[in-house]
């Protein structure tokens, strides 16, 4: 039969039903319809990126406070060049360039994890250079960037203290990798590459690192998995890194091998267990205590809030509701800080809290922070933001000193001026040459295990970020920080300016400012101190109720809003000029503890707006003999000219076998030890 191009009908009796294939005109048509049904279809399989929450990028909020400007600062002028430099004359970056033949000075045989402290000083000075653009800092990386890429393995492995030690023995390289994941930290390091070349790639738009991460992520792929090695690492942190690269790469086998490493904890059938110490106690969604080293437990929640957040997982998010209450309710420092037994960096018992030797560690602040910002994302709830508010002017910042160079490891909330609380992770033998190895009652300028120094520098530039949050038409103010920013909101720019002298004072101005009138939703965080709770739970509560409420002002109309989750909402159609006043409390409280803590029990402490206080020695005669009644009164006032700038709290007591009064000084605890040695107290007994 000829076919007829020009009209080609084509009749088919098929159970009772007559389907027609049209003309090539009418065809055109359909397919073109069918095209877009199809992109529709697959558009809805993809994750629903644009209905999450999405924090306004910190490179795109612009700081302009008092408070946070000048840390902000502190740690662009000082603390990234210090950790740079530090890296290069222990030996750190000088064990890269022997490995890469570019030097002849000796390779250095430091801790395992010497790897990943270059790697998030690199992220550091990359989210640094996203702030403030610096030529010389900018080449300074491409040199270090040039000696790992050097290093790095044909396949793409890549640890300096493995190949040097494989290249001088000269056994199989490729038979010795791995071997122990349980007490090495090879894949560790490989999560904070990860982190650094997504950082860095941001910042410059340069593939070098990013080349170097995905070849190594693609050699860890290959052998790490289902129906391949079923082990786990020992040290967590690459789950979270591996999410990062898949954020930028878009390549779902990262997303899933981070899923695989959580999933494969706890399961006896793919390796033998570690137990708590690493989380690997039983299945991750079966766990219902926070349990083992701090910083090793929060890496690990991170990393399972980040699959959650691109992936449909109720599982995940059920099991880190239940670990978030027990560490906040029972595990967590009123300092914000965890970890309070200092034999494994780690958890203890619940209600087991105790002050001089509590370990606090500067990497788990970070850590815990790391968890609250992202399980935020899977829920706005204000309750995240409590505890990192509370993790951030606390023990977060008390994690380096006011000149920006010297820095802790573990942040106690009682020092005697005698306990030497400070050095963190040391080997027991081997490693006598390394220096700064000394422990000390204050801060010191590094460490041989020095993972906490580049961790702050490297999470201080990130902390704008956190501020502002979108989702659709919705915007969530978190922080109360002043700073400028644009949103797009109902595809309309919308800039936001906050002004505000916050933590000193509870009065924030909100400025609103869109190209044309805007119908969106704003948020605004009611902190949980300023409604009547010092954090979320009842591990801590103010002694007495406040009769003093937020307020909020609309362009000078007082609004009553309600409360939802923990933030006021005011839905309207916004246009420029709008003003939001917006008071919180301001006055300092007094804490008890829950009864369980037994450490606490006849003691209070002192806070004003999210900061924590303290006495020191410094300030007052014989701490020892300092007690705080309920019936006296405490006066703040600021101080320009002490400690760069603070409130300080005030109060009297009578002098020991006299009758006259002597006044009582406490400062903000984040600045405690910045005068030297000295004796501290947080928790101050309770006087009649």
């Amino acid at each position: 039969m000829k076919k007829d191009n020009s009209c080609s009908k084509i009749y088919k009796q098929e159970q009772g039903i007559t389907i027609k294939i049209f003309d090539k005109n009418i065809m055109k048509k359909v397919n073109w319809i069918l095209f877009l049904l199809i992109i529709i279809l697959l558009q809805n399989c993809q994750p629903e990126t644009q209905n999450k929450i999405e924090y306004i990028p910190f490179h795109q909020v612009k700081v302009n406070d008092n408070f946070w400007s000048r840390i902000l600062q502190l740690n662009y002028n000082v603390t990234i060049p210090h950790n740079i430099e530090k890296c290069r004359e222990v030996g750190i970056i000088t064990n890269f360039a022997y490995l890469a033949n570019r030097t002849n000075k000796n390779y250095i045989k430091g801790l395992a994890n010497w790897d990943a402290i270059l790697y998030k000083t690199i992220g550091a000075a990359s989210y640094a250079l996203m702030q403030n653009y610096d030529e010389k800092l900018d080449k300074q990386l491409d040199t270090i960037i040039t000696y790992i890429s050097e290093v790095q393995e044909e396949d793409g492995y890549i640890n300096t203290g493995k190949i040097y030690e494989l290249r001088t023995s000269g056994e199989d390289l490729v038979k010795k990798r791995w071997e122990d994941l349980k007490g090495g930290i090879e894949l560790y390091n490989c999560g904070h590459l990860y982190e650094a070349a997504v950082a860095h790639y941001k910042a410059t738009n340069k593939r070098d690192l990013l080349n170097v991460a995905i070849k190594n992520a693609d050699l860890v792929y290959s052998i790490f998995g289902p129906d391949k090695d079923t082990r786990v690492p020992g040290h967590e942190r690459i789950e979270f890194g591996l999410v990062k690269l898949y954020s930028v790469t878009k390549d779902e086998k990262y997303l899933e091998l981070a899923q695989f490493f959580i999933d494969a904890r706890g399961q006896e059938d793919g390796h033998e267990l570690y137990g708590e110490f690493s989380q690997d106690h039983k299945p991750f969604i079966e766990q219902t205590e926070a349990v083992g080293q701090t910083p090793r437990a929060c890496y690990l929640y991170s990393g399972a809030a980040s699959v959650a957040y691109y992936k449909d997982m109720p599982e995940y998010k059920k099991a880190l509701d239940v670990l978030w209450e027990d560490m906040v309710t029972k595990k967590m420092y009123i300092n914000g800080g965890i970890g309070s037994n200092p034999s494994n960096e780690g958890f203890d018992e619940p209600y087991k809290l105790p002050n001089l030797t509590a370990y606090c560690e500067i990497c788990a602040a970070i850590a815990l922070m790391t968890v609250n910002e992202r399980m935020f994302l899977l829920e706005p709830n204000a309750k995240y933001f409590d505890i990192f508010e509370r993790t951030a002017y606390n023990n977060f910042i008390a994690g380096f000193s006011l000149e920006g160079n010297s820095f802790f490891y573990a942040c106690p909330l009682e020092s005697d001026g005698k306990y030497l609380f400070n050095l963190g992770w040391f080997p027991k033998k081997g490693f006598d040459y390394l220096p700064y190895k000394e422990k000390a009652a204050t801060r010191k300028t590094w460490f041989p295990c020095a993972c906490c120094p580049p961790n702050l520098a490297r999470y201080i530039p990130q902390i704008p970020g956190f501020i502002y949050a979108r989702r659709k038409n919705t915007l969530y103010v978190n922080l109360f920080i002043g700073s400028s920013t644009s949103v797009q909101l109902n595809n309309i720019a919308t800039k936001i300016n906050q002004i505000t002298n916050y933590p000193w004072d509870g009065k924030i101005n909100i400025e609103i400012l869109p190209e044309k009138q805007n119908n969106f939703t704003l948020k605004l965080r009611v902190p949980c101190w300023a409604n009547n709770n010092p954090v979320p739970g009842d591990l801590y509560h103010f002694v007495a109720k406040s009769n003093q409420k937020p307020s909020i002002k609309l362009n000078g109309e007082k609004l009553e809003p309600e409360i939802n989750n923990g933030y006021i909402t005011i839905s309207r159609n916004w246009q420029e000029g709008d003003n939001i006043e917006y008071q919180l409390p301001f006055e300092p409280k007094r804490m008890v503890s829950h009864n369980k803590v037994e450490e606490n029990q006849g003691k209070v402490a002192l806070q004003l707006g999210p900061v924590l206080y303290c006495i020191e020695s410094a300030d007052n005669n014989d701490i020892t003999s300092v007690r705080l009644s309920d019936k006296e009164s405490v006066q703040y006032n600021f101080e320009p000219d002490l400690l760069d700038g603070v409130n300080i709290l005030t109060w009297q007591i009578e002098s020991d076998n006299t009758s006259e009064r002597r006044t009582i000084l406490a400062i903000p605890y984040y600045v405690f030890s910045n005068r030297g040695v000295g004796e501290m107290k947080v928790w101050i007994p309770r006087g009649k």
